[in-house]
């Protein structure tokens, strides 16, 4: 009778026990753009944040390539979360543009697909030479601008947004089809008035440019990107990122020359799991993802910004109902 009710007690005791340490020696992996990239950089530090937390979970950094290869590797469980950004993935989910030719038992995939939160990595940027009379968009009325590469996102996305101000392509402005390199050439030169950009902050090739001629970055108008995202497929998802002049100065010093405050475009780089993964999991990903938000922004420059309320905008994908719970838990949702 008595080991009968030691074996009773002892079983209860691991009916508690065991779901305290249901997380214990989990390992997640996270496929990230690349080593050098922002992504990886913040995943990282994100794993480094579980350790701390003590939540049993572990996090293992993998290159994964591209945003397109990261989502159709979390859908087909290569790897337990990754990125995508918010207007990619209703493409992923519609089967248009790079998710085109993916088979409709893959895309059934995609709807399984939840949000843990949203980073900011790359931004549309566009900059003049300081010693220009360029200061803002309508500045560049009749003058030249670098809009990316031939058949790029980057000049569809300019396009519009200039269309917003009343400014059409070829008529009202001459665009140029340039990657950034050889469009700082350009402006170096004075061949050229202006060059959209793409990166985080600083912008490295902004940044090596600035060390011998200082830049102005323009700002967007609100109302003009409003009437833009109207015009812009999956335009919803598009969101404005601003850096005050002390902001920029604090990374580019002297080679920047800014009195306005300077926006740039972009859309959240969504970090996504499988809506399966269990609710306790993702809560203290979460968990310990904002609670060591300090550490994790020191990673980069590209994440310095990073604020919950940024972290919640924009989101294409439903959350994860883990990540909802640690939210509500802090306020941050209704």
């Amino acid at each position: 009778m008595f080991k009968k009710a030691v074996v009773i007690i002892t079983f209860l005791a691991l009916g508690f026990i065991l779901p305290m340490n249901a997380l214990a020696d989990k390992t997640l992996t996270l496929g990230a753009i690349g080593k050098t990239s922002d992504t990886y950089m913040m995943a990282v530090a994100w794993s480094t944040a579980l350790k701390k937390a003590k939540t049993g979970l572990n996090l293992t950094p993998l290159e994964g390539g591209g945003t397109v290869k990261l989502l159709r590797g979390v859908a087909m469980n290569k790897f337990d979360i990754g990125f995508i950004g918010s207007p990619h993935y209703i493409n992923a989910l519609e089967g248009t543009l790079k998710f085109k030719k993916d088979p409709a038992q893959l895309r059934e995939k995609y709807k399984n697909i939840k949000a843990l939160f949203g980073v900011t990595s790359g931004m549309g940027q566009y900059v003049a030479r300081a010693d220009s009379s360029i200061k803002n968009i309508n500045d560049l009325k009749g003058k030249k601008i670098a809009i990316g590469r031939p058949g790029g996102m980057a000049g569809t996305v300019t396009k519009l947004l200039f269309k917003s101000y009343g400014m059409e392509a070829d008529k009202d402005f001459s665009p140029q089809y340039l990657k950034y390199g050889p469009a700082l050439d350009e402006m170096r030169n004075n061949r050229l008035d202006a060059s959209f950009l793409w990166g985080g902050v600083p912008q490295a090739a902004a940044y090596n440019f600035s060390r011998q001629i200082p830049l102005t970055f323009l700002p967007i108008d609100q109302k003009a990107f409003e009437d833009f995202k109207k015009n812009m497929p999956q335009g919803k998802w598009y969101v404005l990122r601003e850096f005050t002049p002390a902001d920029l100065k604090k990374f580019y010093g002297k080679g920047v020359e800014q009195t306005t405050p300077a926006n740039f475009w972009t859309f959240q780089m969504q970090v996504v799991t499988r809506a399966d993964m269990p609710e306790d999991m993702v809560y203290e990903l979460v968990k310990a993802f904002w609670e060591n938000l300090s550490d994790i922004k020191s990673t980069g420059a590209a994440l310095s910004k990073l604020n919950h309320v940024e972290g919640l905008e924009a989101l294409s994908a439903e959350l994860h109902p883990g990540a909802i719970k640690y939210y509500k838990e802090k306020g941050w949702l209704k």
